[in-house]
């Protein structure tokens, strides 16, 4: 007898039902990135919107611009103007020291000057010194000794004929100390402090107060005052000749002699 095979039957599972899941998971899928995109669509147009009312605001608005910037359109548009003739500025006004310095003369003041024509008339001197060099200076007066001996020292650092004689630059200067050596002394040494700061060569010196102030005993500190204007104009090195430079002032050997005319005779010891 033949044996008949008996099989289960098993449940059909019903494939459609997945499909509509997978359906649905795709169909929220594309949901989801329509919204996302949508969004970003919002967002974009936003920003636009943004900009345009930035834009519309900055345009009833002054130009911002960095204070630099303004300046270097300020100083081109200057130089367009004197170009062109139109709004030139005025010239700029002489400065008050150049002003009393020019006036000097007018008022009786003696301005002392380097002769280039006449070099021999220049009231100084040198004398050899053991690796230095002396400056013999004099003068009707000792403010007047004090300034050629300053003088001096100028045309050793760089040959004075060399340079304008019409003055380009102007400086007051004061100083005090407690006697004639200590004055000198501080008067030179502030001069040879504005050459090297300054590269200003003095080739006139005009000197308007030269007075011994006279206190109670025991205030002796700045008993001797000397002010005055020094005018000339600025070294350029490779256009002016150089000298020999002088590194300082010493009080070494130095003499002030003082007859009873007031004409006075002066010894500075410069290093080199």
């Amino acid at each position: 007898m033949e044996k008949k095979l008996e099989y289960e039957v098993l449940p059909q599972r019903e494939p459609r039902r997945r499909r509509r899941r997978r359906r649905k998971k795709y169909n929220n899928n594309n949901n989801n990135n329509n919204n996302n995109e949508n969004e970003n669509e919002d967002e974009d147009e936003k920003r636009e919107e943004q900009n345009k009312n930035k834009k519309a605001k900055t345009t009833g608005r002054k130009s911002s611009k960095s204070p630099a910037v303004v300046m270097m359109t300020m100083n081109i548009e200057d130089e367009k103007r004197t170009e062109t003739g139109t709004n030139a500025p005025p010239p700029p006004p002489t400065t008050t020291t150049a002003t009393c310095f020019l006036s000097a003369e007018k008022n009786g003041k003696r301005i002392v000057s380097y002769n280039t024509a006449a070099a021999n008339t220049n009231q100084y001197e040198y004398k050899d010194h053991t690796a230095d060099i002396q400056i013999r200076s004099w003068g009707d007066s000792t403010a007047t000794a004090f300034a050629w001996s300053a003088l001096g020292m100028f045309d050793y650092m760089t040959p004075l004929h060399n340079i304008s004689e019409t003055p380009k630059v102007y400086r007051n200067f004061e100083c005090s100390a407690h006697d004639l050596k200590s004055l000198l002394f501080a008067f030179l040494d502030e001069l040879l402090f504005i050459f090297h700061t300054e590269s200003l060569v003095c080739t006139k010196i005009q000197i308007n107060e030269f007075r011994e102030n006279k206190g109670e005993v025991g205030e002796e500190e700045n008993r001797w005052t000397i002010e005055g204007i020094v005018a000339g104009d600025l070294f350029v090195d490779g256009v002016n000749e150089q000298g020999t430079e002088v590194k300082a002032i010493t009080y070494s050997e130095m003499q002030i002699h003082v007859d009873e005319n007031g004409s006075t005779e002066v010894y500075v010891i410069v290093d080199i």
